[in-house]
C-alpha cells in the first residue's frame, strides 16, 4: 500500500520538475535581492541589460486601514499626491519628470498602493528622489487649495461596470469591516476630509516595515541601497498594531435593479478565499484559470467549440450564447479572500447565465478533470508569463510580491508549485471552500430573471432528484 502511495508521489513530483526544467527561460531569470534597512524599509533590486529603469515604493495601506471618519483617503491621495510638495511645486514636478522623458503613476487598492517611475537609468538617483519626496513628504496642505477640484474629478469620472460591481460585492461581503469600504466611491463625508484626517491616516500607515522600494533595471543593488538609505532612512519605524481580527464574510446579495438602463444586466457572485500565503492560494488560480474567460466574438477559437467546459456551455445556450461576456476573479488579502465570477449577459438570459456559472463552479468539487487542469496550468503560466516583461512590469510584481509574501517568488519556483497541482487537489480545495458555502452576490440592471438568494445559494452545491 505504502509503496503504491510512494510511487504516485514520487511520479507527481517528477511530471512537475520535468515540465518546469523543459522550460528553460523559466530557470535564466536575474533574481531578486533584498535589503532592510534599520527602520524596516526593504529594497528589493532586479537587475536587467535594458537602458530603462522601473522603480517603485510600495506601501502596504489602502481602503482597508481607513475608518468610517476617513473613508475616501486612500483614494483622495491618488489625486492629492501629484499636486506638489514643499521641494518641488506641481508645474516644477511635472517639468522634472518631463525633462527625463519618465512616467509617474500612483494606484490605490484596498491594501496596497504603489507610487511607480519608469525613466532612463543614468537618472535613477533623481527618480528615488522624487518619489521619495512624495511618499515621504505627502502634500496633505495642498487639501484646502485643490479640495474642490479633487471632489469633481472623482464624482465625474466614469468608473467600468466591473470595477463597480467588484466594490458593491466587497461591500456587500465585508460589510461588518474596512475591507467592505468602498474604493470607488461614493464616499459618505468625504467632503469632511481635512489635512488632520490625512496627516493620520500617513502616519501610521506610511511607516518603514510597510514600505518597500522595488527597482528594476540596469543598476547594482547597492547603489540602490545607499540612495534608499539616504532619501528614506528617516521614515519612521512602525508601531504594533493589536486587536487586528479577520474580517467576517457575510453570505448576502446587494441588487440594484434597473429596467431602463439597457438591455444588458451585470452580475457578480464571490465566495471567500484564500490568503497569501495560503497553502491553497496556487489551487485557487489554477482553478480561477480553469473557469477562464469569455468574450462574445472575439479570441482565436470560436467559444462554441472551446475545449473549456464553461466557455462552451455559455455560448451554445439557446443556440445563440447566454452571455456577452464573463470572468473568473481571485483576490488575495493578507488574512483572506474573494473568488467568484463576473457576468455580462442580456436581461433575457439572467437566469441561464448565472445558472451555467454556478454550475461550473460546482463541478470543480466533483468532476473537474486531468485535462481541464493541464489547460488550465497552460493558460496561468501565459498570464504570469506571457506579457512583454518590460521593467514597469517586472517592478509592479516584485513589490507586490515582497509586501504580500516577504519575499520574491521566481518564475522558477512559480512554474514548479503550479505543475503541483493536480485535478484531486483542485478537488479538494473547491469542496472545502466553495461546496455548500456561503456566497455574496451583487447585480446591476434589469434583473427580472435574476434568481432568488436561496436559489443561488442551493446551486453551490450538488443536488439530485
Amino acid at each position: 500500500m505504502f509503496g503504491n502511495v510512494n510511487r504516485q508521489l514520487r511520479h507527481r513530483f517528477c511530471r512537475g520538475v520535468s515540465q518546469a526544467l523543459a522550460e528553460p527561460m523559466a530557470w535564466n531569470q536575474a533574481p531578486a535581492t533584498v535589503t532592510t534597512l534599520q527602520n524596516g524599509v526593504r529594497i528589493a533590486t532586479r537587475e536587467s541589460f535594458s537602458e530603462m529603469a522601473s522603480l517603485g515604493i510600495f506601501v502596504n495601506a489602502g481602503t482597508r486601514d481607513e475608518t468610517k471618519e476617513t473613508a475616501g483617503t486612500a483614494h483622495m491621495l491618488e489625486h492629492l499626491a501629484f499636486s506638489g510638495t514643499e521641494k518641488r511645486s506641481k508645474a516644477q514636478l511635472e517639468m522634472e519628470v518631463e525633462s527625463i522623458g519618465g512616467l509617474l503613476s500612483m494606484t490605490a487598492g484596498r491594501e496596497q498602493s504603489s507610487y511607480k517611475m519608469s525613466l532612463p537609468a543614468a537618472d535613477l538617483a533623481q527618480g528615488v528622489d522624487i518619489l521619495s519626496d512624495i511618499v515621504t513628504k505627502m502634500p496633505v496642505g495642498n487639501l484646502d487649495r485643490d479640495k474642490e477640484s479633487i471632489l469633481r474629478n472623482i464624482e465625474e469620472a466614469e468608473k467600468p461596470n466591473k470595477q463597480v460591481l467588484d466594490d458593491r460585492l466587497h461591500m456587500c461581503a465585508f460589510r461588518d469591516g474596512a475591507l467592505g469600504f468602498s474604493s470607488v466611491g461614493p464616499f459618505d463625508g468625504i467632503e469632511s476630509l481635512s489635512p488632520e484626517h490625512f496627516a493620520s491616516y500617513l502616519s501610521a500607515n506610511y511607516t518603514g516595515s510597510n514600505m518597500v522600494l522595488a527597482a528594476v533595471g540596469p543598476m547594482k543593488h547597492e547603489a540602490v541601497v545607499n540612495l534608499a538609505a539616504a532619501a528614506l532612512g528617516s521614515v519612521p519605524s512602525s508601531v504594533p498594531v493589536s486587536g487586528w481580527q479577520k474580517p467576517y464574510f457575510c453570505g448576502a446579495e446587494l441588487i440594484y435593479r434597473n429596467d431602463e438602463m439597457g438591455p444588458t444586466a451585470y452580475i457578480s457572485v464571490g465566495w471567500e478565499g484564500v490568503p497569501w500565503k495560503s497553502p491553497d492560494a496556487m489551487t485557487f488560480m489554477v482553478m480561477q484559470a480553469i473557469m477562464g474567460s469569455y468574450k462574445k466574438g472575439e479570441g482565436l477559437v470560436p467559444g462554441t467549440i472551446s475545449g473549456n467546459r464553461i466557455i462552451n456551455a455559455v455560448a451554445n445556450k439557446m443556440n445563440v450564447g447566454c452571455a456577452d461576456e464573463f470572468e473568473a476573479f481571485n483576490h488575495f488579502y493578507k488574512d483572506t479572500g474573494m473568488f467568484g465570477f463576473h457576468i455580462a449577459c442580456d436581461e433575457v438570459a439572467v437566469e441561464h447565465a448565472v445558472g451555467e456559472l454556478m454550475f461550473g463552479a460546482n463541478l470543480l468539487s466533483f468532476s473537474v478533470t486531468d485535462e481541464e487542469v493541464e489547460r488550465g496550468k497552460r493558460e496561468l503560466k501565459n498570464q504570469l508569463f506571457g506579457t512583454s516583461g518590460s521593467a514597469f512590469d517586472q517592478c509592479d510584481e516584485l513589490g507586490t510580491q515582497v509586501l504580500a509574501y516577504g519575499r520574491f517568488v521566481s518564475p522558477a519556483e512559480m512554474i514548479l508549485r503550479i505543475d503541483a497541482v493536480d485535478a484531486e487537489e483542485v478537488k479538494r480545495v473547491a469542496w472545502k471552500y466553495l461546496n455548500d458555502n456561503e456566497i455574496a452576490v451583487t447585480a446591476l440592471g434589469p434583473l427580472h430573471g435574476m434568481p432568488q438568494y436561496y436559489v443561488l445559494r442551493q446551486m453551490t452545491f450538488m443536488y439530485r432528484y
